[in-house]
């Protein structure tokens, strides 16, 4: 049985992987947890373990640390990477540090879990590597003989097209293809997530890979040229055939790249398709008109293609009016201000009814679409709120009267509230469990103040205070007497140190405030609790 080391100096995370999975059907068992990094390194150095699943910021040694101390004392344990949005830059260290991979701590599931382990266990390792080189030499090759033909078929080259967008030029000397075409764009969804994975070489890992898997299609290869502009977005001119099924066959071709990518790749894109075009300096308006349809795919459930002929359909420019509009209310529903948003609703229903149905709808979808991306550049996904995933324009759509998307629109606003807040209070508590867990790691340190521990958790120092009280029930500067009294009781219950040596032990420079602090909570001095054994 394999042995596992969890760090981490979130308990709650500790916890959660302990009992996440059944870790003996996958011929594991949890055999230690530590809460930093030098914690782990005593036992690792006191055992064998198979396999370190690390978060990377911690106090006193964080993860990169480990992994450097795991290396210089010669040990061989897999490390499976935990991270949180903003550790990517960490992320992409460790991995050149050797770690095998890594897993998103807000996405952190049994699914996900069982599917990093199977994917570090599998197989002889060696063989396995030695096969997976030689399927990528061969691979590559098979690449580049693909771009080549493609190349010589087409007769130019989408990257040429794409650097004159970056310079701004507002019309293409000559026609792309003779006759009709369509513009498509492609973008990977939860980008941040899936980039890690190729933060080595995006351009050897991730783009030519993308781009030659899309060219083995027999029908991209022969009526499509695909380019990208970055890593996560990709640009693909359509030649239309039969312009009475066009759109059927763009939607077909979509849908197979989709899978493509998804089956060989594990990414899932977004898509955002044009209506057809014929002359190609109106090609920067199609590129728009296709951008456009990838903007509003929060309004649509994950895997679906936008295109702009479906009916019933907003446009951004909509989107943006209504955004202006009710700025108020999007901002109550993104702080989780009731108030705000109570004050607010009654404007927005006023002009519900006024609109009509129809109208209704469209400023409802308008306000949504808002909403899912002012949540997104906060790095969180409107999707993950609701435990099924919403087509708004299906759900919206079935309204008759305003009567009833009003009372939808009530119940919508009431959830994005209450999960708002919730994550709010989530965010504030584990702040304090942070900072609890810094106090006990660091009350031995005399410079330890109210002030530091503020900075350590990113909070005004008042605020820290007041918050740290409502939660704990005392004050910081009873608390940190409380662990550094009760970790001297231990020390003298246990050890024969003097007393002045353990009133350095637990953070008082000095004897005489130690025996007042010790007398005051024990109410009895040092010497005496000593000498009795109490």
């Amino acid at each position: 049985m394999k042995r596992v080391l969890i760090v981490d100096d979130d308990t709650i995370v500790r916890i959660t992987l302990r009992s996440l999975i059944n870790w003996e059907a996958f011929g594991y068992q949890v055999a230690g947890d530590a809460i930093h990094g030098k914690q782990a390194l005593r036992y690792l150095e006191e055992g064998t373990v198979d396999l370190v699943i690390t978060d990377m910021k911690m106090p006193v040694m964080d993860g990169l640390g480990l992994i450097e101390q795991i290396h210089r004392l010669g040990l061989t344990p897999k490390i499976l990477v935990l991270s949180g949005y903003d550790d990517f830059k960490l992320v992409r260290e460790a991995f050149r540090m050797g770690a095998e991979d890594y897993l998103l701590k807000t996405d952190l599931s049994a699914g996900v879990l069982e599917k990093v382990l199977l994917k570090i266990g599998e197989g002889d390792l060696e063989d396995q590597e030695e096969e997976k080189d030689q399927e990528g030499k061969s691979r590559k090759e098979g690449y580049k003989r693909e771009e080549r033909k493609n190349r010589e078929e087409n007769g130019f080259r989408l990257g040429q097209l794409l650097a004159d967008m970056a310079m701004g030029r507002r019309a293409l000397e000559r026609s792309l293809f003779p006759g009709e075409y369509v513009v498509i764009q492609f973008e990977i969804e939860d980008v941040l997530r899936h980039m890690a994975r190729f933060s080595h070489d995006p351009e050897g890992e991730l783009v030519r890979p993308f781009l030659s898997f899309a060219r083995q299609i027999p029908r991209v290869a022969s009526r499509c040229v695909l380019g990208s502009i970055s890593p996560s977005r990709y640009v693909m001119l359509y030649q239309v055939g039969d312009a009475r099924i066009y759109r059927e066959n763009v939607v077909s071709t979509c849908r197979q790249l989709m899978n493509v990518w998804k089956n060989y790749m594990n990414l899932p894109v977004a898509v955002g398709v044009s209506e057809k075009e014929d002359r190609p300096e109106e090609f920067w308006e199609r590129l728009e008109e296709s951008g456009e349809q990838l903007r509003l795919r929060y309004l649509k459930r994950q895997g679906q293609i936008g295109c702009i002929w479906e009916k019933g359909r907003i446009t951004c420019r909509q989107a943006e009016k209504i955004r202006d509009c009710y700025d108020r209310l999007l901002q109550g529903l993104f702080f989780s201000d009731e108030m705000m948003v109570d004050e607010e609703k009654p404007r927005l229903f006023a002009a519900l009814y006024e609109a009509g149905i129809s109208q209704a709808i469209c400023i409802s979808l308008c306000l949504i679409e808002a909403l899912a991306w002012k949540l997104e550049e906060n790095q969180d996904d409107i999707r993950r709120m609701f435990s099924e995933e919403i087509d708004y324009y299906e759900k919206l759509g079935r309204f008759c009267e305003v009567r009833e998307l009003e009372l939808w629109l009530n119940n919508y606003f009431r959830w994005i509230l209450d999960y708002q807040k919730h994550k709010q209070d989530r965010s504030q508590e584990d702040l304090i469990l942070k900072a609890r867990r810094f106090i006990l790691d660091n009350y031995s340190n005399p410079e330890l103040t109210l002030g530091s521990v503020a900075d350590y958790v990113g909070l005004n120092e008042k605020y820290f205070s007041t918050k740290f009280t409502k939660e704990e029930g005392m004050t910081f500067s009873n608390f940190l007497t409380e662990v550094r009294i009760r970790k001297a009781r231990e020390l003298m219950e246990q050890t024969n140190l003097k007393v002045y040596e353990i009133s350095r032990s637990v953070g008082y420079n000095s004897v005489e405030h130690f025996t007042r602090m010790f007398k005051r909570t024990c109410k009895v001095s040092p010497g005496s609790y000593k000498q009795r054994g109490m």
